[in-house]
């Protein structure tokens, strides 16, 4: 059987979604979460003719959803809720909001979310309407904190729809961290003392809104959980006859691949959330046996795309082997993995050498996808392939962009005695689908490792406690965050977040490498940022 017999056609994948009675919502919201990250025509099966129709049916849909307003059920959830659903019951979009009596009546926007699938369409402006005149019906206030990018075509959403900035309404006398936030305020609502009561609103607003962030964290992983688990149950159905014959296919691995690491990807996120109790565990998802012992098929492969996209150092690629050049995605996925401790603690445990075959489950146990990083030798320097989304090419640029202006204000610049330093991607390469970023291995590892691997690693604890190095660690990557908050503007501004902080580390004996001042405090002589 050839490769190509693998793939299917537009019309073969309509067949299979309808035969498991995928909805239009369930559908696309499979294709989001599987395909998104490759672009279209280019993924591991064309699918062009395919999107033409759900694009029809997404704006039919659209056009004949509906809004409801309710209130959150369950303890300590204090949100009124807008959800824009459709004629079926399934809802496309929401908005919480939280009422504030005193000293305002006044409605806070705490948060609004559009299905990925049906973004662009309206629904944002939408619920946006909805829950400003509801505002005006009440002749209360309203209150939002505005997080869209100054570079987003969206940004001026609310000013379209009344919204003031609150620096133009009242005056502080000291700079307070009042993050973006806009006010509407209803024609005829009474402002009597309103300069005087809109400072103190604000105040208590600040005080509530780590317990306002809880709550709203817990309603939305409750929320996400629940999508994911419909999105598994619409793959064992899409799945359904290759399951029952015990024959799987490279579409069926590679989608329930996709799956795996968007739900381990979303597993790390909620670690991070403000307040996060775990009240709604991921443990919720349950992976059959038979998904469970797919091996996994992280990377598309289209034998019809045969074009390689490049952009950045073309001398580089030139540089590379042939191999690379004629089979870049077979080549570049056959590559040693890059043995951060994290893997080679579990390969050991678990009595693993490379080349490894690792199943779904192994992806569940080890919390990531080792095969994204590749390296490989190239005139004495050790490079890194790293494999990411088609769809990020953009962010990518800007955090290069981002990168090389760090690089320039930070010129003898150091920070806890620290020297920065930038590992900026050299070389963007496309190919089947897949993107890979070409950068130079650095001597260390991702700082939130180095953390885990201090306070879990048996080696390393003791060591740990009595140097504190986690803290030292953590202080000084706080310590450089805020400078680059402090130093960087433009729109690069919003992939900060996204950048990436390696420290010193001997790889080969899994330990710290720290320098030692004076006093014989040890700190970090140099950190890397990626």
């Amino acid at each position: 059987m050839g490769k190509k017999s693998l793939y299917l056609s537009p019309d073969q994948i309509k067949k299979k979604f309808l035969e498991a009675g995928l909805g239009l919502k369930e559908t696309l919201a499979l294709i989001e979460m599987t395909w998104e990250d490759t672009p279209r025509g280019s993924v591991l099966i064309p699918t062009d003719r395919l999107f033409n129709t759900l694009d029809r049916l997404t704006h039919s849909t659209v056009r004949g959803s509906r809004i409801k307003r309710f209130r959150a059920q369950g303890p300590n959830q204090p949100f009124q809720i807008f959800e824009v659903y459709t004629s079926e019951g399934e809802v496309l979009a929401y908005l919480n909001m939280l009422y504030l009596r005193k000293p305002l009546p006044c409605y806070y926007l705490v948060y609004v979310e559009v299905t990925p699938s049906f973004r662009g369409k309206g629904l944002g402006n939408r619920i946006l309407e909805a829950f400003r005149d509801y505002v005006v019906e009440k002749d209360a206030l309203g209150l939002l904190d505005n997080i869209i990018p100054t570079e987003d075509p969206t940004f001026d959403i609310y000013d379209k729809l009344g919204w003031i900035p609150l620096e133009k309404l009242i005056e502080f006398s000291e700079k307070p961290d009042r993050a973006h936030y806009m006010v509407f305020i209803p024609a005829g609502f009474k402002k009597n003392h309103f300069a005087l009561k809109l400072p103190k609103l604000i105040f208590n607003l600040k005080k509530k809104r780590p317990v306002i962030e809880m709550q709203d964290n817990e309603l939305m992983v409750q929320r996400t959980i629940q999508e994911f688990n419909q999105i598994y149950s619409a793959l064992e159905r899409v799945f359904k006859k290759e399951k029952e014959s015990g024959r799987t296919t490279l579409l069926m691995r590679f989608m329930f691949t996709k799956f795996t690491t968007r739900l381990l990807g979303f597993q790390r996120r909620i670690q991070e959330l403000l307040g996060y109790t775990g009240g709604e565990s991921l443990e919720q998802i349950t992976l059959s046996r038979e998904v469970r012992s797919l091996l996994i098929q992280p990377y598309s492969f289209n034998p019809e795309e045969t074009d390689v996209q490049l952009f950045g150092d073309r001398s580089l690629w030139l540089s590379l082997p042939e191999s690379i050049k004629s089979e870049t995605t077979q080549a570049i996925e056959g590559l040693p993995l890059y043995q951060r401790p994290f893997l080679t603690q579990w390969m050991k445990e678990k009595n693993r050498t490379e080349p490894l075959k690792l199943t779904i489950a192994d992806l569940l146990d080890l919390g990531f996808d080792p095969t994204r990083l590749r390296e490989f030798l190239l005139q004495d320097q050790i490079y890194m392939f790293e494999r990411l989304s088609s769809a990020l090419l953009k962010d990518l640029e800007k955090r290069k962009g981002l990168l090389e202006k760090i690089e320039k204000k930070i010129q003898g610049v150091r920070i806890r005695q620290a020297q920065i330093k930038v590992n900026l991607p050299l070389l963007w390469i496309q190919d089947r689908g897949n993107g890979y970023v070409l950068r130079k291995k650095v001597n260390g590892i991702h700082w939130e490792e180095a953390v885990y691997q201090l306070k879990q690693n048996p080696s390393l604890r003791f060591l740990n406690q009595h140097l504190i190095l986690d803290q030292k660690i953590t202080r000084t990557i706080r310590d450089i965050i805020d400078w680059t908050k402090d130093h960087i503007r433009g729109p690069e501004q919003e992939v900060l977040p996204d950048l990436a902080y390696f420290i010193p580390w001997n790889l080969e004996r899994n330990s710290p490498l720290f320098s030692i001042d004076p006093a014989n405090v040890p700190y970090l002589e140099q950190i890397w940022i990626a």
